[in-house]
Parts: C-alpha cells; structure tokens; sequence
C-alpha cells in the first residue's frame, strides 16, 4: 500500500466519509492529514453525529492504545490513564518527563493541567482523533510540527512557559517550590535544545536565579512566574533595564527586589 493510500485510509477511518472526499481534502491539503482533517471538521463537522449527538465512535486502534496505558484498576465505564500510565505514554513517545518542554506542550495538548490529575478517555481520544492521530507513530509527527513551532512562535512559546506552573505544582500547593522553579527556568531560558523565539538577556536569568538562591527564596508564586516572563521580554539587556525600569510600575515586590540586587551587584 502506497503511503497516499495509508493516508487516504486513515482519514475514511477517523471520518467515516468517503474516499472521494477523504481524497480531496488531502489534496488540498497537500496531503497534510492533520490540516485536512481540521478543514474537514470546520465544514463537515458539525452535522457528522446529527442522528445520534451523544455517540462519539473512536478508531478501535485508538481505543486500544488507550486501554494500554489505562489504569486497570479504574472503573470499566470511567477508564483514566493514571501518572504512572502517563509516563509510560510519555516515555514511548520518546520523550522525557524531565528536561524535555514537549512534555509540557503533551500535557496542554491533552488538556492536562496538573500532573497528579488522571486523564479520562474522552481528553485522551477526543484530543488525538481530532488530530487525526490513532498510532504512536502519527502522534509522534503531530507533536513534532508543535516542537517546531515552539522554538519559532514567541507568542505560542510564552503560552506553554505560562501553563507550566500550574502542571508541576505540587497537589493542593499554591506555590512552587523555587528549585523546581528554578530547574524549569534553566529548561526554558537557559538550556533550550534549540534558540528560543524571544530576546532574553542570559546573563540576567542566571543574576536572577543567583539573586533567588542569595536571598533565599523559598517559593515562588504564579504572579511571579509568569510577570518575570515579562520583565525578562520587556528588559532584553541590562542597558535597558537601567535606563526604563520603573520602579513604580506594577511589577510583583520580589522583581523590585531583583532590581536592588542588580544595583548593588554592579550590573545596572
């Protein structure tokens, strides 16, 4: 079977349509299966399961691979992937819980927002179906069109640093731990596998961590997360910062303090 008619049969078996359609979304697409299946729902979707609005019919190999990382001890009807399942998923999509940002992407992707959360069925098909995704290997490209736009889309870049606070926030914590914090900012800012999408002085995260590690910072807080993003974008260097800080301006108490600290450092 040629990789066209691989394709053509994958998107009948998501769609249910014909393979005269399936053919010319494709095409148009340019046999781009995710962009064709987008195009798809937009003008076809909304009447696919008018007859029966409560049936969702996943691929049965998608179903399957479900079931291989679901808890099995979890209720028949109300089947979750658990943590542990969710590193192994992980793990055989060839990524690392770790060090590796696409782990973060995965988990806004799936809808995943805290990492001691289980995830249902309905995040896990749902989301990978309407990627047109139902083998590891295919998930495996989708994500590596997102890993691309990671490391060249500065707004989308931003918007997966801001969600992973709330993903490695320890359970029924408000705050994160500033090792932990401090170990995501060196993945982010400092150790990218790739250059970022955005202009960020290095040497003032490395000041900045110093500065939480001297001073003895024991945590650290959402504001704080995600507002130091933004002083980080709006003072790209340290001549900047020294001539448009305002120390007026709403920026969270410890950034004021970062201020000070870079003062009497001799670097501003």
């Amino acid at each position: 079977m040629s990789t066209e008619e691989e394709v053509i049969k994958s998107f009948v078996e998501l769609t249910n349509c014909r393979s005269e359609t399936a053919q010319k979304y494709l095409r148009d697409n340019n046999w781009n299966i995710n962009y064709a299946l987008n195009e798809f729902y937009d003008k076809e979707g909304s009447f696919i399961h008018d007859n029966e609005p409560e049936q969702k019919v996943y691929p049965k190999y998608l179903v399957n691979l479900f079931e291989t990382y679901a808890d099995p001890t979890s209720d028949a009807e109300a089947r979750v992937i658990t943590f542990e399942g969710m590193i192994r998923f992980i793990g055989d999509l060839g990524l690392s819980l770790e060090d590796d940002l696409m782990t973060v992407v995965l988990a806004k992707l799936l809808s995943w927002s805290k990492m001691t959360d289980p995830i249902t069925s309905e995040q896990f098909l749902s989301t990978w179906f309407m990627q047109g995704c139902s083998h590891i290997k295919e998930m495996k490209m989708f994500l590596a069109e997102l890993d691309h736009r990671l490391y060249h889309d500065p707004t989308y870049f931003v918007e997966i640093y801001n969600y992973t606070f709330n993903l490695i926030l320890e359970e029924k914590a408000k705050q994160l731990d500033t090792p932990i914090a401090i170990e995501y900012w060196k993945i982010f800012l400092l150790q990218p596998k790739e250059p970022i999408p955005i202009m960020v002085d290095s040497d003032m995260v490395r000041m900045w961590i110093k500065f939480l590690q001297d001073e003895r910072k024991d945590s650290i807080t959402a504001d704080c997360w995600h507002m130091i993003m933004q002083f980080f974008q709006r003072y790209p260097t340290y001549k900047e910062l020294t001539t448009a800080y305002d120390e007026t301006a709403a920026w969270p108490y410890i950034i004021d303090e970062f201020y000070e600290y870079l003062e009497d450092e001799g670097k501003i």
